[in-house]
């Protein structure tokens, strides 16, 4: 049944295409038409290059190209299409917006790369031609009708001083800055900016040039600023690559900073737009891999999300055939790569926090400690980092894992102090704050730097601080390969070492996590290795916080989904609702639906989730389902 489904979608793509991939305009474009994106390319029914994306409210439109000339034979563009999603899964294509012919300066015919900017109440639409110029259109709305504003180009080649070849003056990219000023830059083999006045239809002072050490360009500069830092980001070479440079200032100096994205597939060229759209950011391009006659010069929109690294630089984007997953309903809960969570709700703020793993590294080798509240269990704000092993641990400074937080009430009223244990370097440390978002100061020291005596095997990973309501006592768990616990001194930070034991559980991995409900110590672990598909979690419980621990026959309770695409489902934390029966199970899996393809790498591109756990009338753990 799958397959004639299949059959069906394909042919049914075949009908959809010859009906709208011709030189003329089709009835399509002279209607609103809505459709439903299936992963990457976006459009199923178009070929659309040059994608430029722009953010108006709770709306992501896109502005492309229309490629209508014949694989791999020659590049024609006619007109420029206009689209526009509030989740980047259902989208709405508007009537042809606006077309080359209506610059009647134009001697090309070829509406090449554009882009449209918002200000003062009208949307403005900077496009380039093959060798005519950069011209600008107006229109009161995002969807058009534009109309040319000047009627004449805004810059030719006379502009572009370095440049000797036709088509130097083409691929515009407007950024307005937080002064208000906006910036044009441009060019094919050179990059060129400047300044436009207010009325964003005339340039403002002299054209400069972008020069810096190791610039190759080729085309295709886009402009974009995050936390005061501007990012330009340009074709480069041929086949095209994307590189990105960051500077201090938009005038420079920019300092090289690597490969953003790789060659597009089966496209000689790569066109991009970088934007943030409700708390992400994505990276919008194009290439060849239409199923139907993709090429060079029949080149279709894609969209992948975008990541950052604590330095603000750029995370190099993973292309995909899935696209950015809409089908994710409800999880990941935090957007990145994030792994081995560890869950709070702090009473000090009555809020909730998650405090993980950044992940991302190869082999696991982080550096840093972030943490994210909510009010919700939903909307997760990213605090910032809370621990930054390099800058603030005297002891190690990478391979930082699997922290666990503490709160405690202090003697004074609404005083709280949190104690944060975490992995640094296969040792387990500990720091400190009066706050569950920081900052946390390390203790100097590590606190678990040696095996248990008769352990020879495992590292010293994972910890997980757990207080025992019966006994008014805390405890300190860890291990990989082996399980030990100790009780902690009321000082948080050191411990009675003669209370030691080793209480390993049958097919115990590592990422213990303990929990007491009605009596009953819960103990909780991952099985295998986290770069495995089957990292999965199981359970036993006790009448001590120290064990022994009881398994029952079925004793795994949550695992991968392949139906859902979700694998390697493990190292979890549990989150009981303040004075309610209801419980919570925060967990990591493979990035979704992209990581099974990964290899081993999966291990270290997980994303965080939360599913709710419910116990049967004996107090047994129901297994979990995996959600999207």
């Amino acid at each position: 049944m799958k397959v004639k489904i299949k059959l069906f979608y394909y042919i049914f793509l075949d009908v959809v295409i010859a009906m709208f991939v011709s030189n003329s305009i089709s009835a399509q474009s002279n209607s609103v038409f809505t459709f439903q994106s299936n992963g990457n390319p976006i459009v199923p029914h178009r070929f659309t290059p040059d994608p430029a994306a722009l953010v108006v409210g709770d709306t992501l439109w896109l502005f492309t190209g229309h490629d209508v000339g014949e694989k791999n034979k020659k590049m024609i563009l006619k007109d420029w299409c206009v689209f526009s999603t509030i989740d980047l899964e259902n989208w709405i294509e508007y009537p042809t917006p606006l077309k080359v012919s209506d610059f009647a300066w134009d001697k090309t015919g070829r509406a090449y790369a554009a882009q449209v900017i918002y200000r003062n109440g009208k949307y403005y639409w900077y496009i380039s031609t093959d060798g005519s110029g950069i011209g600008v259109a107006v229109s009161d709305r995002p969807e058009g009708p534009y109309k040319d504003a000047i009627g004449k180009p805004l810059l030719t080649n006379d502009d572009c001083f370095a440049s000797k070849h036709r088509w130097a003056c083409i691929d515009p990219s407007v950024f307005i800055d937080d002064d208000g000023i906006a910036w044009l830059f441009w060019g094919n083999g050179q990059c060129y900016y400047v300044k436009l006045k207010d009325n964003m239809i005339e340039i403002d002072g002299n054209v400069k040039q972008v020069m810096f050490d190791d610039f190759v360009f080729e085309e295709a500069p886009w402009i974009h600023k995050r936390n005061g830092r501007y990012y330009l980001s340009y074709a480069s070479g041929l086949p095209e690559k994307i590189a990105y440079a960051m500077a201090d200032k938009i005038e420079g100096p920019w300092e090289y900073k690597g490969i953003l994205n790789e060659i597009a597939g089966n496209s000689s060229t790569n066109h991009h737009s970088i934007v943030e759209f409700k708390n992400q950011w994505y990276f919008f391009y194009h290439n060849g891999s239409h199923q139907r006659d993709g090429s060079s010069h029949t080149r279709s929109v894609c969209v992948d999300n975008l990541y950052y690294n604590p330095d603000g630089t750029i995370k190099r984007v993973i292309m995909t055939t899935e696209g950015i997953a809409p089908t994710n309903e409800k999880n990941p809960v935090i957007s990145g790569y994030y792994a081995d969570p560890e869950v709070l709700y702090a009473q000090k703020t009555n809020k909730y926090y998650i405090y993980p793993t950044s992940d991302g590294y190869e082999n696991w080798n982080g550096d840093y400690f972030k943490v994210f509240s909510s009010d919700n269990l939903k909307n997760w704000k990213d605090e910032g980092v809370i621990l930054d092993l390099k800058k603030e641990v005297s002891w190690t400074e990478k391979k930082a894992w699997a922290p666990c937080v503490i709160e405690k009430k202090g003697k004074k009223q609404g005083e709280y102090y949190y104690y944060f244990y975490y992995t640094g370097n296969e040792k387990i440390g500990v720091a400190t704050s009066k706050n569950p978002t920081g900052p946390f100061t390390d203790l100097g020291k590590p606190l678990i730097d040696w095996k248990p005596e008769g352990i020879n095997r495992g590292a010293e990973i994972d910890p997980d601080v757990f207080y025992d309501p019966v006994s008014g006592k805390d405890y300190l768990y860890w291990g990989n390969g082996y399980c030990a616990v100790v009780e902690l001194n009321s000082d948080m930070v050191s411990y009675k070492k003669e209370t030691l034991k080793i209480i390993t559980p049958p097919h115990f991995r590592e990422g213990i996590y303990v929990f007491y409900r009605n009596g009953l110590y819960y103990f909780l672990w991952s099985e295998n290795d986290t770069r495995s598909e089957d990292y999965r979690i199981r359970y036993g419980t006790s009448m001590s916080p120290t064990g022994p621990i009881n398994i029952s026959k079925d004793n795994i309770i949550l695992s991968k989904a392949p139906e859902k695409g979700i694998y390697a489902t493990g190292h979890n934390s549990i989150l009981q609702i303040h004075e309610k029966d209801e419980w919570y199970i925060v967990y990591h899996r493979f990035t979704r639906p992209e990581g099974i393809k990964m290899g081993r790498s999966a291990g270290y591109h997980r994303e965080i989730c939360i599913d709710k756990i419910e116990f049967d009338k004996d107090g047994k753990i129901l297994p979990v389902k995996p959600s999207l």
